[in-house]
């Protein structure tokens, strides 16, 4: 008998705090489509006070409208080939939120497009627009919007060839390549283009027993830029993450750092240091409360002639989060304060200080 399922509102696939609609699952053909994504809607309040040295100070205070926060949809599909062969493809949309614009739903681009084949044994091979495997290395990357670990390895790339193999229990191992892309990950064009990019990474997650776990990342990423009558420029970046869950109690840390070589000017070299912290505590079925920790230096050495700069910055945030309708729709508050002193060759030329309000609301389908 043939078991087809069409139809917009079905039982839901639900992984991660996310979720699927199947549009389509034909165990005769071995095909399914599902529809994915999430509506995300912000408030934000920001607050800025910057103390040069010389004894000004200014101060800025912005209420902002209700905008998108990161909103996607999109398409997974799914074809089983038989002996254990499958192919798959997924798209994902997204919007621009370009500066003129308040509400945050501009233009319509494609944040993911790929297609590949893929074996439960032999690991799976995709080719397009893509979240790369390096997205999983950081472990600390638990709020919502105002989540200080954005990361330093390149997460996304266009025109990527990426292999990631899981054929051994809780460990996933993946590489990926990129040639030449003008267009970054939001689909706008890019001041200096990108020559080509590669990656690795291993992530490896561990069940101690019913009530621990432990997940660690490890992960490297080389980037290289070309620039107007200039050499290309590269970027290399290396981070390492771990956490810990014990029962309702989830601790992380992230340790990166990245290094910037001739760009601008040939003999330039950027460093940046990260050190992130996270702990989340689950209160209920569907409360939960976090907060985070991070340092973040970034240090320019520069060529004779130019002036070398460093800024160093302590970032606090605090959370919460509760599920209305579980696993489905949430609604969540956060405040972030970052402290942070800039220097040029060795002195002090001034402090900022921003501290920023969000409340927001995620629906997952």
């Amino acid at each position: 008998m043939k078991k087809t399922t069409l139809a917009l509102l079905a039982s839901a696939f639900v992984a991660n705090s996310a979720s699927a609609i199947t549009v389509f699952d034909s165990e005769e053909t071995g095909t399914k489509v599902e529809f994915t994504g999430s509506a995300r809607l912000q408030w934000r309040s920001e607050a800025n006070k910057t103390s040069n040295v010389n004894g000004a100070t200014t101060r800025n205070h912005v209420n902002k409208a209700v905008s998108n926060n990161g909103s996607r949809f999109g398409f997974k599909v799914n074809q089983q080939l038989g002996a254990g062969f499958y192919a798959l493809g997924r798209v994902e949309w997204r919007f621009q939120d370009l500066a003129s614009s308040q509400h945050g739903f501009d233009h319509v681009y494609d944040r993911q497009l790929y297609a590949g084949i893929g074996h439960k044994q032999y690991g799976e091979l995709t080719y397009g627009h893509m979240t790369t495997v390096t997205d999983e290395v950081k472990q600390t990357d638990l709020p919502n919007t105002l989540s200080l670990s954005d990361g330093l390895l390149t997460a996304n790339a266009r025109h990527a060839i990426q292999y990631t193999y899981q054929g051994i229990d809780g460990l996933k191992l993946g590489a990926f390549y990129s040639g030449h892309s003008q267009r970054g990950s939001n689909g706008l064009d890019l001041t200096n283009h990108v020559k080509d990019v590669w990656g690795a990474a291993a992530i490896y997650k561990h069940k101690i027993d019913e009530l621990q776990s432990v997940k660690t990342g490890i992960g490297f990423t080389r980037d290289r830029f070309e620039q107007s009558n200039r050499p290309a420029y590269d970027r290399n970046a290396f981070s390492f993450g771990v956490a810990y869950t014990y029962d309702k109690t989830t601790v992380g840390v992230d340790l990166e750092r990245r290094e910037t070589n001739d760009q601008a000017l040939v003999g330039n070299k950027r460093t940046e240091k990260e050190i992130r912290t996270v702990l989340r505590q689950k209160l209920t079925d569907d409360w939960s409360a976090y907060t985070m920790y991070a340092y973040k230096d970034n240090k320019l050495d520069a060529i004779a002639g130019s002036n070398d700069t460093k800024v160093r910055r302590h970032q606090f945030m605090l959370g919460t989060e509760y599920y209305i309708v579980p696993k489905y729709l949430k609604a969540f508050v956060e405040w972030q304060t970052t402290h942070a002193k800039h220097f040029e060759n060795g002195e002090k030329t001034k402090r900022v200080r921003d501290n920023i309000t969000v409340i927001g609301a995620r629906a997952y389908w």
